[in-house]
């Protein structure tokens, strides 16, 4: 669990780092009040669809929660609403059905509702509901995988005209488990996925695949070249190896990622991203048909590494370069944080370290004195 910093009592540089980057992060969180919308927005929806004269009635329709929502891993984007991913699983034999018959009843039974006739549309695999408050709702429906077993899915894809296997909620699973830190790996199990996190309640990994996700969003221009957040999600999650900080986590992730590529790039291939609880899915799949994208991403991560490394070993230009990969809440946080130090340097309650950082009070460390200085005082 990241560290709540109340004010400023760093030890070192990399806890500096640390408190910066989850002061970013709290400014990438989905506020609660958007949360709590949105779950009154897919109960509703649920409402509907469970309700007379609905095609899924009586097939227990249940929906629930995929993606950065149930992950912990939201990231407001960098312009336009925020999109929030659900399944809809239906509790029938999917080979009584046509491929994209869930598909098709889903989008007609919604547009002959007065409420979602005007904000329905259909995607390759979803149904998606815009809302005018800033963000839009995406429904995947789904048929439960009996010869996978499990919590597997089938779901539909126009494009193929095919069902094509997925696994959300084992992923959510997965990834809970790969969050923890090599210290709660010893002290506790995985607990229920909480309705909502605070920021400071969050793991280093949900805090890196946070950063990884705005920098993405501003590192890639066209959105076609940018990679999916289930990619940067499963690689990030493959490669943590339970760091206590965010920092420290970003560094082993990059480093695993970039390895990974060298090795198949001597193969001449790309690397294969799949689904840890249904191998059959392989979320790389779109840089087949895209290798430009593939390539962007290559290059992109690489060059993320070595700006990274920069960060991590300090220097002046630190806060710029932060503000450059993750943007303007790296400005925010600066602000905020000058305005702790200032607050404590008025109390009187800085001191300076033996390797040089501003530190709280401790035995053996020099009290820095407020300044009081006015004019010939």
């Amino acid at each position: 669990m990241a560290t709540a910093e109340k004010a400023i009592w760093f030890q070192s540089s990399r806890e500096q780092l640390d408190a910066l980057l989850l002061e970013v992060c709290d400014g990438l969180q989905l506020r609660p009040s958007r949360h709590e919308l949105a779950v009154e927005r897919y109960g509703t929806v649920n409402e509907v669809l469970e309700k007379a004269g609905s095609p899924f009635r009586f097939l227990r329709p249940r929906i629930f929660p995929q993606g950065s929502m149930a992950l912990g891993t939201t990231c407001k984007p960098v312009e336009g609403p925020h999109d929030l991913d659900f399944v809809l699983q239906i509790d029938a034999p999917h080979w009584r059905w046509h491929p994209l018959a869930g598909l098709s009843a889903l989008y007609e039974f919604l547009s002959s509702n007065v409420t979602y006739r005007k904000m329905i549309s259909l995607k390759n695999r979803v149904v998606r509901l815009t809302y005018a408050d800033e963000f839009y709702m995406d429904i995947l429906p789904a048929y439960t995988d009996l010869s996978s077993g499990g919590t597997c899915i089938l779901v539909p894809d126009r494009a193929r005209v095919s069902l094509c296997p997925s696994n959300p909620e084992g992923f959510i699973l997965w990834f809970r488990n790969r969050c923890l830190t090599r210290t709660r790996r010893v002290m506790e199990k995985a607990k229920p996925v909480p309705a909502q996190e605070a920021v400071h309640e969050k793991e280093p990994l949900q805090l890196a695949v946070q950063l990884l996700k705005r920098w993405r969003d501003l590192a890639f221009a066209e959105e076609c070249l940018a990679p999916i957040s289930v990619v940067l999600t499963t690689l990030a999650g493959m490669y943590y190896a339970g760091e206590d900080s965010v920092s420290e986590a970003l560094t082993t992730i990059l480093a695993g990622i970039v390895n990974a590529i060298a090795l198949e790039d001597l193969q001449g291939k790309r690397i294969v991203v799949r689904n840890p609880s249904n191998l059959l899915e392989d979320f790389g799949e779109r840089w087949d048909a895209n290798p430009q994208a593939y390539n962007a991403f290559k290059a992109g991560i690489r060059r993320l590494q070595k700006e990274w490394a920069v960060i991590v070993a300090g220097g002046r230009e630190t806060d710029k370069e932060l503000e450059r990969l993750f943007g303007e809440y790296v400005r925010t946080a600066l602000v905020k944080r000058a305005q702790r130090l200032q607050e404590a340097r008025k109390a009187g309650a800085l001191t300076v370290g033996s390797t040089g950082a501003i530190t709280g009070l401790a035995s053996g460390v020099a009290r820095i004195r407020p300044n009081v200085f006015h004019g010939d005082e």
